[in-house]
């Protein structure tokens, strides 16, 4: 049973990331007499509103105060929403979990469970209400958007169509729509007067692109003919799945092109002479590695945000309502520290006139010689005293806090930086700024541009995000990633702090492959198999996320 999504933005059934969570427990309660419990137990998901989904329900097992439990949970992971399960055991007596012992609960985040496949048992968390502990282990289940497959298909004893000559045979692909519809992906060439053809290599295709999150389901046809000078004999087809061609190039099984209702319906066989997944590592697979991600903010302090002091400014500090600047960091932060393990923020200002009368466009927000502080409260701590410290001036520059970014991203080995930029409006350094975002390409940064208030358009904001066109340097280096976001607060005024953040995040996971492609990271190692020893199969396609 998949986890429903809590909150967020909407996305494509084919951008999920599907998970299966196996666990155990070590040094349970003991709540029998004569014996020993026999645990099992209920898995919810908590929503944002403060209730539960249910998930499912573990197999009982008899006498054990260290279970490993067989069955596994699929859940979607969405690395831009926070998503907390509890785990609630009980030791079976017959009665359900109405009547039966409570042994204890446990929660977690989904965010630390994927970070922690490096650590030895998996995640670990406390029972709460009982004793011992819990062990979770994620086992991914969807496949990376970035897989590709090779493939070169080849016949045998096919049958002869002409009269005085062998046949002339090519083939075409196609890709079958759900409603029916078909669209032709690849055209072979005629390979003359043979019965043994053996074609060129088709094209690498990403395997997103032949099939969709169902690998079962039959998305592909060949389409066969013998090529004639005035029309070309059909010499059958057949409908497969993606899992069939993993059968076909493991040489278990093979094709035969069939015309249905024809009484001489065998046209010969259909193989594969060479077959080949590229696998390409996902966003979970680094986490599972290793990597820590860590926020860099950087806020301005720019005249036009308006005096302070003035309840009309950005920056008034309201004791009932926190202006957008507060609001944009915990809805931001509150994610990234999940995947945080030292919870240490560069934090930064630029575009005030510091103490010394001097303008600065990048000076540390704590005014100390190391800009780290202590988590999200760190960072609004520093911001609320810088307030108090300095006067708002110009211009809006960010060119050197993404030159500072660079820097920082770059000295910090199995670390990804997600620098955050508040902002409300215009920059007036726009060549230097995209020379710094070119030359960060092959750094391990990405860049949300966060646009405060509704006094700006935010225009330059949408060219750096460069959905559409890549951005260029002065000297015509075309960037080489998009690694840019660009999001305005307006947008989202008024609505739950985790619809901001959803939005804000949601291309990080890509950007940080396209990173890892681009520099050539290596894979990371495998990951342990769950704790109970048996992975129950993948599972079917879940509804896209509402």
């Amino acid at each position: 049973m998949a986890a429903a999504p809590v909150g967020g933005a909407a996305a494509a059934a084919d951008e999920k990331v599907r998970l299966q969570l196996f666990f155990r427990a070590e040094g349970l309660m003991d709540k029998d007499t004569t014996s020993k419990s026999d645990p099992y137990f209920l898995l919810t998901q908590r929503t944002d509103r403060g209730g539960t989904i249910p998930i499912g329900k573990t197999e009982i097992i008899k006498n054990d105060l260290n279970p490993k439990w067989k069955v596994g949970f699929t859940v979607d992971f969405f690395f831009e929403m926070k998503q907390e399960f509890m785990v609630s055991i009980y030791d079976d007596d017959g009665k359900g979990p109405a009547g039966d012992d409570a042994l204890g609960q446990a929660v977690f985040q989904l965010a630390h469970v994927v970070g922690s496949q490096g650590a030895r048992g998996g995640f670990k968390t406390k029972i709460a209400g009982g004793d011992g502990f819990i062990f979770i282990v994620s086992q991914e289940v969807s496949q990376s958007k970035r897989d590709t497959v090779v493939m070169q298909f080849a016949g045998r004893e096919l049958r002869k169509m002409d009269t005085f000559g062998q046949s002339d045979p090519y083939f075409r692909l196609l890709r079958v729509n759900p409603n029916g519809t078909s669209s032709q992906i690849y055209l072979s060439k005629v390979i003359p007067k043979t019965l043994e053809p053996v074609w060129d290599v088709c094209p690498t295709f990403k395997i997103s692109e032949l099939t969709g999150t169902d690998r079962n389901a039959k998305t592909l046809r060949f389409e066969m003919f013998d090529k004639d000078m005035f029309k070309d004999d059909s010499m059958g087809w057949f409908d497969f799945s993606f899992n069939d061609l993993l059968e076909v190039g493991a040489g278990r099984k093979t094709f035969e092109p069939r015309k249905p209702h024809k009484p001489d319906n065998r046209y010969g066989t259909i193989f594969l002479k060479q077959f080949r997944v590229n696998t390409v590592p996902t966003f979970l697979d680094y986490l599972r590695g290793g990597m820590q991600m860590n926020l860099m903010v950087s806020i301005d302090f720019t005249g036009s945000n308006g005096d302070p002091a003035q309840p009309t400014s950005l920056h008034y500090m309201n004791p009932v309502q926190p202006n957008q600047y507060v609001r944009a960091i915990m809805s931001v932060g509150d994610i990234l520290m999940e995947y945080d393990t030292d919870k240490q923020v560069p934090a930064f200002g630029f575009g005030a006139r510091l103490p010394d009368g001097n303008v600065n466009m990048c000076f540390h927000l704590n005014f100390e010689q190391n800009p780290y502080v202590p988590g999200v409260q760190g960072v609004l701590d520093c911001y609320g005293r810088a307030l108090a410290s300095v006067r708002l001036s110009g211009p809006t520059n960010f060119g050197p806090t993404i030159a500072t970014a660079n820097r920082l991203s770059r000295s910090s080995p199995g670390v990804y930086t997600v620098l955050l930029i508040l902002t409300d409006g215009d920059i007036t350094d726009m060549p230097e700024t995209v020379n710094e975002i070119v030359a960060c390409d092959d750094a391990p940064l990405s860049i949300v541009i966060v646009g405060i208030g509704n006094g700006c358009d935010f225009a330059m904001m949408d060219q750096l995000d460069a959905d559409t066109n890549p951005l260029r340097n002065s000297q015509g280096k075309q960037c080489r990633r998009d690694l840019v976001q660009f999001v305005p607060y307006r947008k989202y005024e008024g609505g739950p702090p985790t619809a901001l953040a959803a939005e804000v995040l949601r291309e990080i996971p890509d950007q940080v492959v396209d990173w890892a492609v681009l520099t050539r990271l290596p894979p990371p190692p495998p990951v342990p198999g769950p704790p109970g020893g048996t992975a129950a199969p993948p599972p079917p396609a879940a509804p896209a996320r509402a």
